[in-house]
């Protein structure tokens, strides 16, 4: 039950992180150009990359633990 709680704390901690990174003050901080790139851009797809891969560890952390319980099918 407690990994259960801690999985789901880390998801609603990973949602309210991706709500402030998409946050239109926050976004027009990012100007300019990086490489010839757009910085909003660069920014953009950092931030996107970076919530994927925290949910992607939040997944896998599940699975390797061995707790299944919620994906089996009733």
């Amino acid at each position: 039950m407690l990994r259960r709680t801690a999985r789901r704390d880390r998801l609603i901690g990973l949602f309210i992180l991706a709500l402030l990174l998409f946050n239109p003050p926050l976004l027009n901080l990012f100007g300019g150009n990086f490489f010839g790139w757009p910085g909003l851009y660069i920014y953009l797809f950092s931030a996107w990359a970076l919530i994927i891969a925290g949910v992607a560890l939040v997944a896998e952390r599940h699975r390797a633990a061995g707790d299944d319980r919620d994906d089996r099918l009733p």
